[in-house]
């Protein structure tokens, strides 16, 4: 549990160690913040040298938005997938009772337990006595995930959570993000978290709740353009249809979203991209469009939106 006299800039502080623990020199920490239009977020990449000013800003943003941080960090400054090549932690995104309830049972115990400001769901997370490749931390939280009812999507490695000690702002009034676990120091393997749970099955189905705009051969390429973008960017997409552009340093939402899967998105801001599903996944992700890269890709994207493997 977290010491009663810990304030609560130590604990952001310890929190943003534990992220950043074993980073390797260059790396960046990631606090993204939702900016007053409630649709673009902001972003600050800070050196795991300079975390008490980090943790400073995340408590100074946090008493007006949401605050969130990355989960890994990064190698350069953008968001995406492919800044990402290792993580320190663990982690999964219980919501729901029955996924609290299991990670209340589950061993060895997360060292660090976040409320997220929503009923009893909490972020859970577990630093390693080593840090691991991007893409064995994501096989090994999604096994966490499966095992206990937590948020799959929550898995990937550029993941952002909640920041302690601020306030969650999707709440009329706003509510507590609280540190109910504290214990940085407490380290375990991957294998000893990980290693004997079970890879969560392919679903022999669509999941239901996906809204397909067609049908066609690759059931990817139906998914309607702002379902995809909404899982994908983690942003709700407005009437406008107007969303900030990941690719660019965006101030005015010029990624628009069109209705039809054959449309798809488009950037009319700097960077002038668009097209499908996999278009905005590659670049998120690090992959190509094209070659090995892309079956690695559609795998990607068949687990994260539930759909059976061809």
């Amino acid at each position: 549990m977290i010491a009663t006299t810990t304030t609560r800039h130590e604990a952001v502080t310890q929190f943003l160690a534990a992220l950043a623990r074993q980073a390797n020199r260059g790396e960046l920490l990631e606090l993204r913040y939702r900016l007053d239009d409630g649709q673009r977020m902001g972003q600050v990449f800070e050196r795991p040298t300079r975390l008490r000013g980090l943790a400073t800003r995340a408590i100074a943003l946090g008493r007006r938005t949401d605050v969130y941080v990355g989960c890994a960090p990064r190698t350069r400054r953008h968001g995406g997938r492919d800044a990402v090549k290792r993580a320190s932690v663990l982690w999964a995104d219980c919501d729901g009772e029955d996924a609290v309830a299991a990670l209340r049972e589950f061993e060895p115990a997360p060292s660090i337990v976040i409320a997220s400001g929503t009923a009893s769901n909490c972020h859970a997370y577990w630093p390693l006595t080593e840090p691991l490749p991007r893409d064995e931390v994501e096989r090994a939280n999604r096994r966490l995930a499966h095992a206990l009812g937590a948020d799959p999507a929550s898995a990937d490695g550029a993941r952002i959570l909640r920041v302690p000690c601020t306030l969650s702002w999707k709440h009329d009034p706003p509510t507590c993000v609280d540190a109910l676990r504290l214990d940085v120091d407490r380290r375990v393997s991957a294998a000893d978290v990980a290693g004997g749970l079970a890879d969560p099955p392919q679903p022999a189905a669509a999941t239901p709740r996906i809204e397909f705009a067609r049908d066609g051969d690759d059931p990817l390429l139906a998914i309607a353009p702002d379902v995809y973008v909404r899982r994908l960017l983690g942003i709700d997409v407005p009437r406008h249809r107007k969303v900030p552009c990941p690719f660019h340093d965006d101030r005015h939402a010029s990624l628009h979203v069109y209705e039809t899967a054959e449309r798809g998105w488009y950037c009319f801001g700097a960077c002038r991209r668009g097209g499908t599903i996999y278009d905005l996944a590659a670049p998120l992700y690090g992959y190509a469009a094209r070659g090995e890269d892309f079956l690695r890709l559609r795998g990607e994207l068949r687990r994260l939106f539930g759909l059976e493997a061809v």
